[in-house]
C-alpha cells in the first residue's frame, strides 16, 4: 500500500476538473481508499450552499469513476484572507492487483491512512456525551482501519452531526457548532487515549478547557447524519514516500512552533528565515483560535466583538501566518480549535514528501 496526494485548485465551488484529471493518471481499480478534504469559498451564513455544491460534484465524479464506495469528501467552509479556495487529495493505492506479502517492519515509517464511519446517528444523542461515545468508537475504527496503533496516529480529523438551527428539536446544545466540534474532538481523544473519559460531564464540554488532545482535529455541521473520521499516521513498511507529523501551537501568531514542526521533518531555512524547501510539503492542515476574551498576546482584537463571524477573523489572519511562512498556499486552515489545544491554541499537520 501506498499513499498519494495532490492538492487541486478550484475555480467555483463546483469546480472539480483538477481532481478529475488526477485521478484519470491513477490506477482506479487499485485504490483502496480515497479522501478529499476541501475549502470553499463560502459566506458561512445559513443560506451558504456552496458546500453543497461541492458535494454534489464530488459524489458525481466519484460515481463516474468508480469510487463512492471507496471515496470519503469532507469539506468545509471558509477562504478569507489568503486562504485559497481549494482541496487536498489522498489516495491509498494497492501496489499491485496480486500482492499479498506482508509489509516489510524494517522499512520505513510511511503514511498510512484509515477511515470509518458511524450509522445516521439518533437525534436524541446529538450534543451530549452519548455521541462522545460514538465519535470515540468511530474513531477506534479509522485507527484499525489504518493498521496504526494509538501512539503512531499524528492527525484524526473527525466529524460529527448537529442539527439545523430551525429543526423543531434543536437547543443550544444540539445546534451550535462550538458544542459540535468539542464532542468530536473529545471522542477522538478517547479513542487515541489523550482524554479521560470520567473527567467529562454534560456541563464541561466547550468549559473545562484543561481537558484537551494533541492528535485532532474536530469539525462538525447540520448537513451530515453520521460520524465521519479520517486517521493519519506513519507505519513501518507502509510505502510511498510521504510522512505525516503535528504539533500544538500556543496561539495564532506561533510561528515558533510551526518552525520546530518543519525543521524536525528535515526541512531547511535561510539565513533570513524563509523555508528553502517549501515544496516539499504536500499538505499543511490547522486549526486556530482566540482565547475567550478576545485577547492575543495582551492586546484586545475585536475578533468576538465586530460585525464579521469570529471564524472568518481567525481563518484570515491565519492565512496571512501560514502563507508568508510557507511560501505558497497549500494549507487548510478552520477556527475553533476547543479541546483540541490548550486555550488559544491551536493544531497543525504536515503531509511532507520525503
Amino acid at each position: 500500500m501506498t499513499v498519494q496526494t495532490t492538492c487541486f485548485d478550484m475555480a467555483g465551488a463546483g469546480d472539480v476538473s483538477q481532481l478529475d484529471e488526477w485521478l484519470n493518471t491513477l490506477p482506479l481499480a487499485r485504490i483502496r481508499r480515497l479522501v478529499v478534504l476541501a475549502k470553499t469559498e463560502g459566506h458561512h451564513a445559513p443560506n451558504d450552499f456552496s458546500r453543497d455544491l461541492l458535494k454534489l460534484k464530488l459524489d458525481q465524479l466519484f460515481e463516474q469513476t468508480g469510487l463512492s464506495n471507496r471515496a470519503l469528501s469532507m469539506l468545509a467552509i471558509g477562504s478569507e484572507g489568503v486562504g485559497s479556495p481549494k482541496g487536498f487529495a489522498f489516495a491509498e493505492i494497492d501496489s499491485s492487483e496480486t500482492d499479498v506479502e506482508p509489509a516489510d517492519e524494517r522499512a520505513p515509517a510511511r503514511l498510512a491512512m484509515g477511515t470509518a464511519y458511524s450509522a445516521h446517528v439518533p437525534i436524541a444523542d446529538i450534543g451530549t456525551l452519548r455521541l462522545v461515545d460514538r465519535v470515540a468508537e468511530c474513531a477506534r475504527e479509522a485507527i484499525v482501519d489504518a493498521g496504526l496503533t494509538p501512539d503512531q496516529v499524528e492527525f484524526l480529523f473527525i466529524k460529527s452531526p448537529t442539527l439545523p438551527a430551525r429543526h423543531a428539536a434543536a437547543t443550544p446544545r444540539n445546534s451550535l457548532l462550538h458544542r459540535g466540534r468539542a464532542i468530536s474532538a473529545l471522542g477522538g481523544g478517547v479513542a487515541l487515549g489523550e482524554v479521560d473519559r470520567s473527567r467529562l460531564t454534560e456541563d464541561n464540554i466547550t468549559e473545562d478547557l484543561s481537558i484537551y488532545t494533541r492528535h485532532v482535529q474536530g469539525i462538525a455541521g447540520a448537513e451530515i447524519r453520521r460520524i465521519e473520521a479520517v486517521v493519519m499516521g506513519n507505519r513501518p513498511g507502509a510505502g510511498g514516500n510521504l510522512q505525516i507529523a503535528s504539533t500544538h501551537t500556543r496561539d495564532l501568531l506561533d510561528q515558533r512552533s510551526l518552525r520546530a514542526l518543519m525543521s524536525r521533518q528535515g526541512l531547511r531555512f535561510d539565513e533570513f528565515g524563509e523555508l528553502v524547501d517549501g515544496d516539499r510539503i504536500e499538505a499543511l492542515i490547522a486549526k486556530m483560535m482566540v482565547t475567550e476574551d478576545g485577547l492575543v498576546r495582551g492586546s484586545r482584537t475585536t475578533v468576538y466583538t465586530s460585525g464579521w463571524a469570529p471564524e472568518s477573523h481567525i481563518r484570515a489572519a491565519a492565512s496571512g501566518v501560514l502563507g508568508s511562512l510557507l511560501g505558497h498556499l497549500r494549507f487548510f486552515v478552520s477556527a475553533d480549535s476547543v479541546h483540541q489545544a490548550p486555550p488559544g491554541g491551536g493544531m497543525a499537520a504536515i503531509v511532507v514528501r520525503c
